[in-house]
């Protein structure tokens, strides 16, 4: 019986620290049909399935992280900017990599774009 709980706080250890987020991510967004990348900082707090933070293009220029999921290697969340409302899903696709989709909505208007990140690692 005392193995089998072993076990199990073993893996749920190795499960959080593998599918946890929190820290620094840099990366880019590319809108579809664009000629060019936009840069993207992000700094994530991730506590079990919720995700708070901020992100913007660089570190002067943030803001907070409105909406945030994560489950498993699935992180959904948005961010306001003025007009514009960025509503992020991103999936794990390596250890240290986020891939997903963007979507950039003002009034009237609405753009998809590519997001690739990776974390930042710390010195």
């Amino acid at each position: 019986m005392s193995k089998t709980i072993a076990l199990l706080i073993t893996l749920v250890a190795l499960a959080t620290s593998n599918h946890d987020l929190s820290g620094r991510w840099s990366g880019n967004f590319r809108v579809d049909g664009g000629d060019h990348n936009v840069p993207q900082l992000f700094i994530f707090q991730q506590q079990g399935t919720k995700l708070s933070g901020s992100g913007g293009p660089n570190e002067g220029e943030q803001y907070p992280i409105e909406n945030g999921t994560i489950v498993n290697d699935d992180a959904r969340f948005q961010l306001t900017t003025g007009e514009w409302k960025f509503t992020y899903h991103l999936q794990r696709a390596a250890k240290d990599d986020l891939q997903g989709d963007l979507k950039l909505e003002s009034v009237g208007e609405s753009r998809a774009a590519k997001v690739s990140l990776k974390r930042v690692k710390e010195k």
